[in-house]
């Protein structure tokens, strides 16, 4: 009796938490529509400049199309990523929004670590080559610090991380609720990077 309300209390906290990964994801996700909103209006503004004065303009708004597009590309990786680790958890019909098997720990794995299809090294590469190119239009050496450590891919140095590299740090038996929420905040970071 006492084993199974152990067992009782322990899926309780679990859904707790699995409830609580859900309930950051949807601010992340809020978050960054917003932020997104904010950068379409720079967009804008270099848009309506630069018919202006395409002259005077000209540099500053190919730079703005340059940061759009590696922004855009890391951020669309990271979309498609949690479509796919959602598609693993609940079969084709899944909803990236709404995930039914939340809890999975196999799905994440699958589709970041598998190693036939595993897409986690992408990844990774990609976040590390738009930090690197993020950084080379940022001055701001606080901006910078910020946008580094956003994009940091290092593990940490402690128990459980030992031997993993970054992707099976992240994802290696994540649930898939984790995994996606991971996903949004990588995005996230994206927008506020590309708005400064």
């Amino acid at each position: 009796m006492y084993i199974v309300l152990l067992a009782m209390l322990a899926m309780n906290v679990s859904s707790d938490v699995l409830n609580g990964f859900a309930v950051v994801e949807e601010s992340l996700s809020k978050s960054t529509a917003n932020a997104s909103l904010q950068n379409t209006s720079v967009y804008d503004e270099f848009a309506a400049a630069y018919e202006l004065n395409h002259e005077k303009v000209g540099e500053w708004y190919n730079k703005a199309l340059y940061v759009k597009e590696i922004s855009d590309s890391l951020y669309n990786l990271a979309e498609e990523l949690k479509v796919q680790i959602a598609i693993q958890a609940d079969g084709r019909d899944a909803n990236v929004e709404n995930i039914r098997n939340r809890d999975n720990l196999e799905a994440a794995t699958q589709v970041m670590l598998s190693p036939n299809r595993g897409r986690g090294q992408e990844l990774y590469g990609a976040i590390n080559s738009y930090r690197d190119q993020i950084l080379q239009m940022v001055n701001d050496s606080l901006k910078r610090d910020i946008i580094s450590a956003n994009f940091s891919t290092e593990v940490p140095s402690k128990k459980g991380a030992l031997g993993k590299n970054w992707q099976e740090y992240n994802f290696e038996n994540t649930p898939v609720v984790a995994a996606i929420t991971l996903l949004t905040k990588i995005q996230n970071d994206v927008r506020y990077a590309e708005g400064e």
